[in-house]
């Protein structure tokens, strides 16, 4: 018996013998499943946009844009449109917002976007950033399924899946947060998939990575992407990305020389350690914050206590990430490896506010993909949706997907579950406004994005560690390949059918 090596695209492997255990699906059953696929899909859509549409509907929707409201106010204090306060200038980076609440905190690159944007109308900016960001969560669905290869030459079948794993995003505490706060990072999200995203890779285009450098020009938690394309030893493509960056912050300096000054001195430091806030306890404590330093501060009831293991854990958390996710990019599963150092940088950055967890709605798309591309293992004949063909690896995913919509979904009101108080959302179930005083299931509930996140992480590091020691067909043996996943339908190759 022998074992399968790290890079499987480049193993021996016998196709015949790959797809001998299963039987493809006949065309016309696949275009009825890809009608009903498209059919269901379809209509959970259009309930989850009909549901967005009632929130719509209220003016405080529109209203309660707040984090839209800072960055065109950023951009206002660029242009020198004072239109706030006492209408007299003022230092980006010493600005806070009428409210008293949040500072802005982007690059200095960041506010010049951001100056161009806030020409635009506030009622135009805030319906346009709405669209774009639905717009951008799809297309990032539909990115991550083809690159984990569940097209089977089935344009509906792909499509019905796109739209019935958007609902469920749209149904996603993360995603509804992001809308109803003006937040970009769906949009942020969408760019590096696209740039990422394996085909891009493969194709050798040299600009492939400087849509990452300049999304983290804009937002600086992207810059673990360049880490990972670093340890992937893909370091053109990491080059790319830190060239594109560095020409941010020089536009930066260029357009903003002293607030760009004022913010790659001090100013960064100061906001990740919280000294600009009043209550810096409550700043890293909040509920909101679904982070490793969020959870430790949290638990331990003390936020600048929990610094010093949170840093430990953060590397540790790091290590195991990255580690994961370059066993998963070598070993075939390129998309996944994207997902894991996502999640890694969730994980382990100071401050992980609830809206940045939007990654959700690829995740999902991941795991159901992994599901459908999963391969039959019978070796007698079965009916074609007998459970009897599903392999164990397709109901993981599924069970996996699962999980992770009931955990992240902000579920419509079911009165046995949520007391009949709001709908079934688990972080909402707790005392969000006093956080340190959670104790018993609360630590659970008002941590289980992180919670979920660590599982996750954990799971995907011990199957890519099992996946070592899977057996795979001997060359000149006949041996059997594994049915698990082997070089097809991983966004490297195409699979011509489907089987279930």
């Amino acid at each position: 018996m022998t074992y399968r090596a790290r890079h499987p695209l480049t193993a021996t492997a016998d196709p015949a013998a790959m797809t001998a255990s299963v039987t493809p699906v006949p065309a016309a059953s696949r275009d009825r499943l890809g009608v009903a696929a498209l059919a269901i899909g379809g209509a959970m859509f259009v309930l989850a946009m009909a549901r967005l549409g009632l929130h719509l509907a209220y003016p405080s929707f529109l209203a309660r844009m707040f984090d839209l409201g800072i960055y065109r106010d950023g951009g206002l204090i660029v242009r020198h449109a004072y239109h706030f306060r006492s209408g007299h200038p003022t230092p980006l980076y010493d600005w806070v917002s009428p409210g008293g609440g949040n500072p802005f905190t982007y690059p200095p690159f960041a506010a010049g976007i951001f100056a161009v944007v806030s020409y635009l109308p506030l009622r135009l900016l805030q319906w346009g950033m709405t669209a774009a960001s639905i717009a951008a969560l799809v297309l990032a669905i539909w990115l991550t399924l083809t690159a984990v290869g569940a097209h089977a030459g089935n344009g509906r079948f792909r499509a019905g899946i796109t739209l019935a794993v958007s609902a469920l995003a749209l149904w996603s505490k993360p995603v509804q947060s992001n809308l109803s706060l003006g937040q970009i990072n769906l949009l942020l999200m969408v760019a590096i998939i696209w740039d990422l995203r394996p085909v891009a890779s493969r194709s050798g285009h040299w600009w492939t990575g400087a849509v990452t450098g300049v999304a983290a020009g804009v937002k600086l938690t992207p810059l673990i992407f360049v880490i990972y394309l670093i340890v992937t030893r893909r370091f053109r493509q990491a080059a790319v990305a830190l060239a594109a960056f560095a020409a941010t912050v020089a536009a930066g300096y260029l357009a903003l020389p002293g607030a760009s000054s004022t913010y790659w001195s001090t100013g960064l430091l100061d906001r990740a350690n919280g000294t600009h806030k009043i209550n810096v306890e409550f700043f890293f404590a909040s509920a909101w914050n679904q982070s490793l330093r969020g959870t430790l501060s949290r638990i331990m009831l003390h936020a600048q206590l929990a610094a010093g293991p949170w840093l430990i854990l953060a590397l540790v958390t790091a290590l195991t990430g990255l580690l994961c996710a370059t066993w998963l990019h070598s070993d075939g599963y390129p998309m996944l490896g994207v997902l894991t150092c996502a999640l890694t940088g969730l994980l382990i950055s100071p401050v992980s506010w609830l809206h940045h967890w939007v990654w959700v709605g690829p995740w999902l798309a991941a795991m159901t993909g992994m599901a459908i591309t999963s391969r039959g293992t019978a070796r007698r004949p079965v009916a074609r949706w007998s459970a009897a063909r599903w392999p164990v690896a397709r109901w993981l995913w599924l069970g996996a997907a699962a999980l992770v919509a009931l955990t992240f979904v902000d579920w419509p009101l079911v009165p046995f579950l949520s007391s009949g108080k709001r709908g079934l959302d688990v972080v909402a179930q707790v005392p969000m406004k006093h956080p340190l005083s959670w104790h018993g299931a609360q630590l659970i509930e008002g941590n289980i994005f992180v919670v979920v996140g660590v599982a996750g992480l954990l799971a995907l590091f011990a199957w890519s560690v099992a996946r070592t020691f899977q057996p795979v067909r001997a060359e000149g043996s006949g041996q059997a390949a594994s049915p698990d996943h082997q070089a097809i339908s991983h966004g490297e190759t195409k699979p011509e059918v489907m089987t279930f």
